[in-house]
């Protein structure tokens, strides 16, 4: 994803910006292009990029286990400063742009702005009951009779502790 800042005048410029997937070397969950909505504010000194980013992945949910398809979507900016001295920014959100650079490559950024999105707990949907633990049935799409005590023994050392001295 490259944009070529030198065919726009300062000001704000919006466009949209498509790639498909493989081309971004992302994973095999995600398919189909991503899309990144992209608007410039370019000035003699500076851009800042205000992008905004939507893939779609397939994934099975942590839950029930059941394959499911999602959009993922992702907000981010990034500040471009021109400056003739060669130096690297540490920060991820700021970068140097020479004055021989013509052109924005983004797909490093897109790459790693998609994989922060992929959420830490993956479901198909928010009131996701899952799996019986004791029959396995998807407690989504039919209910079970299993009883099920809640088996927490973190209070267990302390009851021996009470036992011991109540002796």
């Amino acid at each position: 994803m490259i944009i070529k800042y030198t065919n726009f005048s300062n000001g704000v410029h919006e466009f949209r910006l498509t790639e498909p997937v493989k081309k971004l070397g992302l994973v095999e969950m995600f398919f189909g292009n991503v899309d990144l909505d992209v608007k410039m504010d370019k000035s003699s000194h500076q851009i800042v990029l205000d992008c905004d980013l939507c893939v779609n992945y397939k994934f099975n949910c942590d839950r029930c286990n059941s394959d499911t398809t999602r959009e993922l979507k992702n907000h981010f900016q990034i500040s471009y400063m021109f400056s003739k001295e060669k130096t690297d920014s540490e920060d991820y959100n700021f970068k140097i742009l020479s004055p021989e650079q013509d052109k924005i490559n983004l797909t490093e950024d897109v790459f790693e702005y998609v994989n922060l999105a992929i959420p830490l707990k993956k479901l198909c949907n928010d009131e996701c009951k899952g799996l019986c633990p004791r029959c396995g049935k998807d407690l989504n799409i039919e209910t079970c009779n299993c009883e099920i005590k809640p088996n927490n023994d973190i209070w267990a050392p302390l009851q021996k502790l009470k036992e011991n001295f109540n002796n």
